[in-house]
């Protein structure tokens, strides 16, 4: 006996017809009737009474119907179990970053490279702390940071406490980048002071807006202004300074990756004097081990920030 065979019984009891079981699971009336008229010889028992009016149930149907029902449903449980296990094992990588612009080119080889496969990318924007958070839930494989070196304390602190793991990849410094809106953009010099700022609103993350690391600004010499954005993405940060005269607190990336070029809309200014600097790096909790997308992940991370 088979499954197939429980399932063409159950679906002619349900049916209460040979030919409407056999054109509802497309097959044949014969093909049909063969199979479970081989199961009743087998089992040496009629499971249906057959006549002109239709077919029934025999008593010892009834009771084989009790015992298969179970049997075929769990079955059917096993099917969709091992169907979402060979699912859940595409291929597939994780990665949540502090909004950087270099990671999305490296998925993008990644794809290139597996897509004939089928692989499945899933890249975070990381908000504030969340990159953090994304990698310790282990919701990611791979986390990229930025840590301005006045709490990196502060940040080893977290990490030890969340069991992650830090691997340092550049310093930069940190600059100050507006848009075409901002009238800092058309001054010829790529260095300005932090007192020229005070004319301008600043747009922030909400967790320098307030929190441990919101006197950032007064770290950096910044005069406080008036008027204050805050974005909670990366995108609406982008459209805050196309569209107005604001400004944004970020890390000097220009100098620690290659090959990828800045929007013609924005530009980023050093801050003059300041020795506060940014420390880029990739982030993992202690307990996962790379993949091997992962390795080929870090490697061409590792490849970007190479010294020319």
């Amino acid at each position: 006996m088979t499954f197939e065979q429980f399932k063409y019984v159950l679906e002619v009891a349900k049916c209460g017809s040979f030919n409407q079981a056999a054109n509802t699971m497309f097959l044949s009336q014969s093909t049909l009737s063969t199979s479970i008229k081989n199961l009743e010889e087998e089992l040496g028992q009629s499971i249906f009474f057959r006549n002109n009016r239709g077919i029934q149930l025999t008593s010892f149907g009834r009771d084989f119907i009790s015992y298969i029902t179970p049997i075929c449903s769990q079955m059917t449980q096993l099917e969709q179990v091992c169907k979402q296990k060979k699912f859940d094992e595409r291929i597939s990588f994780s990665v949540s970053s502090n909004g950087f612009r270099f990671i999305a080119p490296i998925c993008a080889k990644l794809y290139q490279h597996y897509h004939s496969l089928g692989i499945h990318i899933y890249h975070y924007d990381g908000i504030g702390d969340e990159a953090i958070e994304h990698v310790s839930n282990q919701q990611v494989e791979i986390g990229i940071v930025r840590i301005w070196d006045c709490y990196k304390q502060i940040y080893m602190r977290q990490f030890f406490a969340k069991k992650i793991l830090f691997t340092p990849l550049t310093t930069v410094n940190i600059c100050i980048m507006v848009g075409c809106g901002n009238p800092l953009f058309y001054q010829k010099k790529d260095s300005i002071p932090a007192s020229v700022l005070a004319d301008y609103p600043m747009v922030v993350h909400p967790n320098l807006h307030s929190g441990p690391f919101s006197d950032i600004f007064s770290r950096l010499g910044i005069p406080e202004n008036k008027n204050r954005i805050i974005a909670g993405s990366r995108a609406i940060i982008y459209d805050t300074l196309e569209h107005t005269d604001a400004y944004y607190v970020s890390s000097d990336l220009k100098q620690g990756y290659r090959k990828i070029e800045t929007p013609k809309n924005l530009r980023s200014f050093l801050i003059d004097g300041c020795t506060i600097t940014s420390e880029i790096g990739w982030i993992r909790h202690e307990d996962y081990t790379l993949s091997p997308i992962a390795k080929e992940f870090i490697k061409e991370l590792t490849w970007m920030f190479q010294e020319l």
